[in-house]
């Protein structure tokens, strides 16, 4: 790489992270993105994080679900479960907000799911040593997430419809090969599946510890290495990125790995979790880690999003889940109210980046 194009990476990996967004450096970036609130002000640097809005409405949903529920949604018993049910769809979430950071979709991390955890499941009922199982499983997600990624560069289509003709592959083949029967793993359950899934106390599960866990390594991650941000600026300015000299097919052949790897191991956790899979389990994830990921302020168009935001993104629709059937609602309406706090998030993205920019002035 010559002089002149390393000094274009640079520019192109400091516009293109996460601490602003593309095309606003310098003196007057600096000066689009002062607001009304003044570029100092501890209101203005708060507004300034496009998690700020989506926590408040978090905040507000764990008020008005513990008066509509008379306390009971805030009961040590009740977030034992959600924290357990985010867990599990959080795992999920953070290998899909990584993939659409880098621009792309993976609508088959549901069927990768049950698909790796069925094989497990599989192998240690046949007695197959656990940690060989798991290490399998590991390698079919990651397998499943190479192949995603070879598809959708080699053959230049869009990772949506590569991603959903493997959704419909992969559920074909685990209903082929378990012939739609629940895989149980009787007693006594190995060790390994207590670590992934088991119980830590009276109400929390260790499968919360692997989700948080691996949010914050691959947060540090986005925003500490370079690595992470070619991820942003393969999302955020792939044109420029490729002139640049960044690896642009490399990353985004990793993010589809790291995104297939981290849906088997969420199999994995939910299969220590439960002792048993079924090829229904998972079905929905692959819609509602995308909906987590946009809640928690990840672009559609990539470049944009955070490991925070994913996490209160995916606990927001456990929230929900809960919150619902605990004041009195039928569980019919959960979908209907993720639509709308799906619409409503975007919407109040778009605003405070707009405001924050100095567009709402």
């Amino acid at each position: 790489m010559t002089a002149a194009q390393a000094g274009t990476n640079q520019q192109v990996l400091a516009g293109a992270g996460p601490a602003g967004p593309p095309g606003q450096g310098g003196p007057a970036g600096a000066a689009a993105r002062t607001s009304r609130l003044g570029s100092s002000s501890l209101a203005f640097r708060i507004l300034r994080q496009r998690e700020t809005g989506i926590v408040l409405v978090g905040l507000l949903m764990f008020v008005v679900f513990s008066v509509l529920s008379n306390g009971t949604f805030d009961s040590v018993e009740n977030w034992g479960g959600i924290t357990s049910t985010a867990a599990e769809l959080g795992i999920v979430t953070i290998g899909v907000a990584l993939l659409m950071i880098c621009g792309e979709f993976d609508l088959s991390v549901g069927a990768n799911f049950s698909f790796a955890a069925l094989v497990m499941a599989t192998m240690i009922q046949d007695h197959y040593p656990p940690g060989a199982a798991l290490v399998v499983a590991l390698a079919i997600g990651a397998g499943i997430g190479l192949l995603n990624g070879l598809v959708t560069v080699t053959l230049d289509i869009p990772s949506f419809i590569t991603t959903l003709g493997a959704f419909f592959l992969w559920t074909g083949v685990t209903l082929i090969v378990t012939g739609g029967e629940t895989v149980t793993i009787l007693p006594p359950t190995p060790a390994l599946l207590n670590v992934l899934g088991g119980m830590l106390g009276s109400q929390i599960r260790s499968e919360l510890l692997w989700w948080l866990g691996l949010a914050v390594v691959v947060g540090v991650v986005l925003q500490r290495t370079v690595t992470g941000n070619w991820f942003f600026a393969v999302g955020g300015k792939r044109l420029a990125a490729v002139e640049a000299g960044v690896p642009v097919t490399r990353t985004r052949v990793l993010a589809f790995v790291i995104c297939g790897l981290f849906a088997a191991f969420a199999g994995a956790v939910q299969l220590g979790h439960l002792d048993s899979m079924s090829a229904s389990f998972g079905t929905t994830y692959q819609l509602e880690a995308i909906a987590a990921s946009v809640v928690g302020g990840c672009a559609l168009m990539g470049g944009r999003g955070s490991m925070l935001g994913a996490v209160v993104g995916t606990l927001i629709l456990a929230m929900l889940d809960s919150g619902l059937i605990l004041s009195g609602v039928s569980p019919y309406w959960y979908e209907a109210v993720v639509g709308v706090i799906l619409v409503a998030a975007v919407a109040m993205h778009t605003r405070v980046g707009q405001l924050v920019s100095g567009a709402g002035a």
